[in-house]
């Protein structure tokens, strides 16, 4: 445990991470360390209950909530996406994926349950440069705090597909459609669901989608690594 304290310093030292806070459980025994800081201006240090934004850890979640949704046979994983989304019943897609954003044909099947849970539903994602991604840009999907899920699924909509559903793997905002087909499913919204089925029956008390006043001093500091200054 000292050689791996004595290895997260050094990448703290280097600048690689502001801090850093671990757990190893093998059998009966548990491991575990802080070290580094919260804010790194203020050196404010790591506190045993530090929050931290999971970033792109919701996706499995989501994707679990989806699946107890299939034990209950509320949804299946061949289920088309336009069952629960119309808007998306007139989806194109694009002739070239490096090619323009109006130049399209026809989708030969619609997105599945599965085809969204496995990324190849043929969607794409902000800031990874093809030019859908760009379209997504431009349009600020995803961007604004004032906006409801509802809201940017319809914007998606309006989109063409990166690619004929199941023929390719590209990450993407498949699991933002899954969260609101959740929500349509379940009438309720995607937050109080994911609180009700996973976060509160397995002691998740401090997930969620926004941080309490109370506890905003608690929140880990997020910083982008630039290579440039390294």
């Amino acid at each position: 445990m000292e050689k791996l304290n004595q290895l997260f310093n050094k990448h703290i030292e280097e600048g690689l991470f502001p801090g850093v806070q671990w757990q190893i459980n093998i059998n009966n025994e548990i491991y575990q360390g802080r070290n580094g800081f919260m804010d790194i201006v203020t050196k404010e240090p790591i506190k045993k209950n530090t929050l931290y934004r999971i970033w792109s850890m919701t996706k499995p979640i989501v994707s679990i909530a989806i699946m107890q949704l299939v034990e209950k046979n509320d949804i299946h994983l061949d289920d088309q996406l336009d069952k629960f989304l119309p808007q998306f019943s007139n989806l194109k897609v694009l002739k070239d994926i490096r090619g323009p954003i109006n130049d399209i044909k026809d989708i030969e099947k619609m997105p599945t349950i599965k085809d969204l849970l496995m990324h190849t539903a043929g969607f794409s994602y902000n800031q990874i440069g093809n030019s859908l991604s760009k379209a997504y840009d431009k349009a600020q999907l995803f961007y604004s705090e004032d906006t409801t899920l509802r809201e940017e699924i319809n914007l998606l909509s309006s989109f063409p597909l990166l690619f004929q559903p199941g023929t390719q793997w590209h990450y993407s905002v498949a699991t933002d459609v899954l969260g609101r087909i959740i929500e349509v499913v379940t009438k309720k919204s995607l937050r109080n669901f994911l609180r009700e089925k996973i976060f509160i029956p397995i002691g998740m008390h401090d997930t969620d989608f926004c941080v309490p006043e109370e506890k905003q001093s608690l929140l880990m500091e997020t910083y982008e690594f630039n290579s440039e200054k390294q």
